[in-house]
């Protein structure tokens, strides 16, 4: 591969390689690393904390439940 292409492509040495056959016999080839970021990039940025997300809600459950039991006991 050519020193100037593996420049652009931040490729360095030892990287991995990630070679795919697309359609009509295109050769895709990206190093492991920008395949990452590319999986990453999928997900989505990261503006918030899916754990925090999952806490606000068994915090809002609990608190139905709660209204719930005080209604039942009435």
């Amino acid at each position: 591969m050519p020193a100037a292409l593996r420049r652009r492509l931040d490729m360095r040495p030892g990287d991995d390689l990630v070679v795919s056959e697309e359609a009509e016999g295109v050769l895709r080839v990206a190093s492991r690393r920008a395949a990452s970021r590319a999986l990453i990039g999928l997900a989505g940025p990261a503006e918030h904390s899916t754990v925090e997300e999952l806490r606000a809600q068994r915090q809002r459950d609990a608190a139905g439940e709660d209204t719930d039991a005080r209604r039942s006991l009435r």
